[in-house]
């Protein structure tokens, strides 16, 4: 989210009343606040609200709900944040902003689009109208809705006077729109204005052209259909040079992983992956790809084999223990895309790709957050790695600012499961409480189980098979209107719409190329399926990975060079962050009578992706497990 919105930062009061100055409450506010002493800034300010009258006393609240997110005191942030949304009416549009920036600050991006759609733009400075537009691209952005997303910045756009602002805000248009589908696009395209339809047009070029070239017959056909489009001047020629910068394609790729072992099997899934998608690129990039095995030689031989077979990237290894060898090499000379998360390099050439389950869980929860949901329950199996991504969960969703009302585990190979889901809901409780009334009254009293009603949601951590065990039972239990989310590993990869029926009514977030299929197509990889029939379930998620893994080499420098910059990979859309770490946005859906409706991408909260980096360990790992 790339906010440059000086007007909206909200770190000191605007000076609404003449000699404001003067008053000492704010005086020691303003110096608490530069000593970055956050919360007295916070209650300070709070102080200064309770002694004012509106507009200043918004002004002042506003500020408090800012130093309470910056002092981490999410309770009272939220508590202020709630108090001004129910006086909605009273704010200024100056508040309005400011406080749409806390908003998004919080992941809260349907309050930020609710108040922001309250504004009267005709009422508004240019300057506001400006921040308007952004905040709601951002809004839309974090939400997961491109196409919204999209239409605001392209409203920006005419209210953008310096060049470089107004480029900057034209490749973010575009690129935006590359995010989508091709398949979205052309259902978008009949029923969008001339200006809208320009940009889709554009995108769509730039996702079939193999190089971006603005002297081609499609760029020329596209300058005539479109002769008055604002991007039909200079843009054009930037984002034809840019685009030629930024596919960075080296001669030679070294891919490091096992022929033996307990990875082979995962090994040979990525490397399908990774040789459907050197055909792919076949056109743009020649094949020149070479396979190192690690499970007979040390990480360390082959590194030093690789540099002197001139090889230009690694892709790999994929096991924890080599993870962390290779990323204990000093000085990396070439690029290395890890297929695992394991220890810590500052090398700038070290980059680490997974298809981390935590990175699945922060993404369900982000869903569930943005549908407003505050109080969870968590049923997980009892295991290892059950225990460690409830953890997870719990960890982030609090940090959110959420309520984690009970956790409760389960016996795996079960079929039934009904004592865990009577403990979570508390019926056991129910029961107790009725044959105490009994035994007191003397009398024969009806009786019904009582599940208890201050959740939520249930957060699910289920295999397939489980999951369809536990989502009836736990209607049979009285949560049937209770939501219910989890992770991909819920679904297997494949259409079962009877199987699935079970699973109904249940929220999970998987690659878009699993969750749209036909939405998300790609000759490359589907040709590969052909080829490879067997490859199922978690096989299937594998030759995903191993696919872009290899297409995001051209792109390296790109994307971790920009916030902003984006790719539209199998495995979601991806992006890399000052640390090397590429993020996945997966896509999300729910079970509909055993298929699976589409719910588009999922949430984009930075404040939860960056929490990920600290809850993962750093340090080297000594347990050998897959990316998955």
């Amino acid at each position: 989210m790339a906010l440059t919105l000086a007007g909206c930062a909200g770190n000191q009061v605007v000076e609404t009343q003449q000699g404001s100055q003067s008053n000492s409450l704010l005086q020691q506010a303003q110096a608490a606040s530069a000593q970055q002493q956050f919360y007295t800034a916070a209650e300070l300010y709070t102080q200064l609200a309770n002694a004012s009258q509106p507009p200043l006393q918004h002004q002042y609240l506003i500020s408090a709900v800012d130093h309470y997110l910056k002092a981490g005191d999410l309770t009272n942030a939220n508590e202020l944040i709630n108090s001004l949304l129910n006086r909605i009416e009273a704010l200024t549009a100056h508040n309005k902003l400011q406080l749409a920036h806390a908003l998004l600050e919080q992941g809260k991006a349907d309050d930020a689009n609710y108040l922001l759609m309250s504004l009267d733009e005709s009422h508004l400075s240019h300057h506001q109208r400006i921040d308007l537009h952004t905040l709601s691209s951002s809004a839309f952005f974090q939400a997961g809705n491109l196409i919204e997303s999209a239409r605001e910045r392209i409203l920006l756009n005419t209210l953008l006077i310096q060049p470089d602002e107004k480029l900057n805000n034209q490749t973010k248009i575009l690129d935006t729109l590359s995010l989508l589908s091709q398949q979205a696009l052309d259902f978008l395209r009949p029923s969008a204005d001339d200006n809208m339809a320009g940009w889709i047009d554009l995108a769509t070029i730039l996702k079939k052209q193999a190089v971006f070239d603005p002297r081609s017959r499609v760029i020329t056909d596209w300058k005539q259909q479109h002769p008055s489009h604002t991007a039909n001047d200079e843009f054009i020629a930037t984002i034809a040079n840019q685009s030629r910068i930024d596919f960075n394609a080296p001669n030679k790729v070294g891919v490091f992983l096992p022929t033996k072992g307990g990875f082979s099997q995962a090994a040979n899934s990525i490397k399908k992956g990774i040789t459907a998608s050197s055909y792919a690129m076949a056109n743009r990039w020649p094949i020149n790809v070479k396979f190192y095995d690690t499970s007979s030689t040390p990480i360390e031989t082959l590194y030093e084999q690789a540099i002197n077979d001139g090889i230009n990237v690694i892709i790999g290894p994929l096991d924890k223990a080599n993870t962390a060898r290779i990323a204990a090499i000093n000085n990396l000379s070439i690029p290395v895309i890890a297929l695992n998360k394991n220890g810590n390099h500052h090398s700038d050439n070290f980059y680490k790709f997974s298809l981390s389950p935590e990175e699945d869980v922060t993404q369900v929860l982000s869903l569930a957050w943005l549908k407003g949901h505050e109080k969870a329950l968590i049923l997980t199996p009892q295991s290892r790695s059950g225990e460690r991504l409830a953890r997870h969960f719990s960890t982030i969703w609090q940090q959110l600012g959420g309520e984690i009302l009970g956790v409760q585990t389960y016996a795996l190979k079960q079929a039934d499961y009904s004592i865990p889901i009577k403990n979570l809901l508390q019926l056991d409780d129910s029961i107790s409480r009725f044959r105490q009334l009994r035994q007191r009254l003397n009398l024969s009293i009806k009786f019904e189980e009582r599940r208890r009603h201050d959740a939520d949601f249930i957060f699910l951590l289920a295999a397939p098979r489980e999951g369809r065990l536990i989502k009836p039972q736990l209607r049979f239990h009285r949560a049937a209107k209770v939501p219910v989310y989890s992770t991909s590993k819920i679904y297997q990869g494949e259409l079962n719409t009877v199987a699935n029926r079970d699973l109904d009514s249940v929220f999970f977030c998987d690659m878009a190329w699993l969750i749209e299929p036909k939405n998300n197509a790609d000759d490359g990889l589907n040709s590969a399926l052909e080829l490879w029939p067997n490859a199922r379930g978690i096989h299937r998620r594998l030759m995903a990975f191993g696919y872009d893994a290899h297409q995001l080499i051209p792109h390296l420098n790109r994307l971790k060079s920009s916030d902003f910059a984006r790719l539209r990979g199998k495995t979601g859309i991806l992006s890399i962050n000052q640390n090397g770490l590429v993020n996945r946005q997966l896509s999300c859906g729910q079970f509909k009578r055993g298929a699976i409706a589409s719910l588009g991408l999922a949430p984009h909260l930075e404040r939860a992706l960056n929490m990920l980096p600290t809850l993962s360990t750093e340090q080297p790992v000594n347990e050998n497990t897959s990316p998955l």
